[in-house]
């Protein structure tokens, strides 16, 4: 492919046992390691995911690896009896620990963008300024959802709402990646991960926009594989298929200087 500058995925997960939910992929530190080490990458994010992978248990295997993983912590806003408790648990984690990421999974804990919970949240990062990155989950067409507008409008107003916080955008909203495209262009403050719909869309119509994106956004675009659903390598050969007309310079932004960046690595 010809990159000349160091690789970052901005999205990957491991578990203690290696087990990934009921699937036969393996998400242990060990094969994530390896992965990264076939496919040529530098560094990766790993996140937590608030009920299934606690937040501790990540930070120890970074730190082990301080030179490879960069934290990422998690939290579910809806399982907080009051406020205060929500607000008492966002403070401790990040006294705790060195996170540079918060993922936020709608989707997972099946709650709605304009959920008060979820909200408050995002409030308590602004008034104790914690310096964090969101990454939020935008896939929010799943099974069961109540859709009382369309996820790109729900995520606009948030973006409204919080324009001091730093957003990546995971999954860039599936299908809908062009529109949510257009939607953001305009705020500074964002960036769209194109983890898991790269691979997922392979072949459609949607892989016609993320080569256009990647040409015409390549300064709001991040790569990011979604380990261990998508192997690292895979993720990489998908990219380079959607790449393959734009230049050096566009591919290594997306490949990592715009995480880099963020991230202030």
């Amino acid at each position: 492919m010809g990159i000349t500058h160091m690789i970052v995925d901005s999205l990957t997960h491991i578990t203690p046992n290696g087990r990934w939910f009921s699937t036969a992929y393996d998400a242990s530190t060990r094969t994530l390691l390896q992965q990264m080490d076939n496919a040529g990458l530098e560094r990766a994010v790993v996140v937590a995911l608030a009920d299934y992978i606690e937040n501790e248990f990540v930070l120890s295997e970074c730190i082990k690896h301080s030179d490879r993983l960069i934290p990422g912590a998690s939290i579910n806003p809806i399982k907080y009896k009051n406020l205060n408790d929500a607000s008492v648990q966002i403070k401790a984690i990040f006294e705790k620990g060195d996170y540079k990421i918060l993922k936020l999974h709608p989707r997972l804990h099946k709650y709605d963008l304009s959920d008060f919970r979820f909200l408050h949240i995002l409030n308590e990062v602004v008034e104790n300024k914690i310096k964090v990155n969101i990454w939020l989950d935008t896939l929010l067409r799943y099974p069961g959802a109540i859709i009382r507008t369309s996820p790109i409008d729900a995520i606009r107003r948030v973006l409204e709402q919080f324009p001091s916080i730093n957003f990546v955008l995971l999954h860039a909203c599936g299908p809908e990646i062009l529109n949510l495209a257009e939607s953001i262009r305009g705020y500074n403050n964002v960036l769209i991960d194109v983890s898991y719909t790269m691979h997922r869309f392979i072949g459609s119509s949607v892989a016609l926009d993320l080569s256009f994106l990647f040409d015409k956004l390549d300064k709001k675009i991040i790569f990011g594989s979604d380990f261990p659903e998508v192997s690292i390598m895979q993720a990489l050969d998908d990219f380079t298929l959607l790449s393959k007309s734009i230049s050096l310079e566009k591919q290594n932004r997306i490949l990592c200087n715009n995480l880099l960046t963020l991230l202030n690595v």
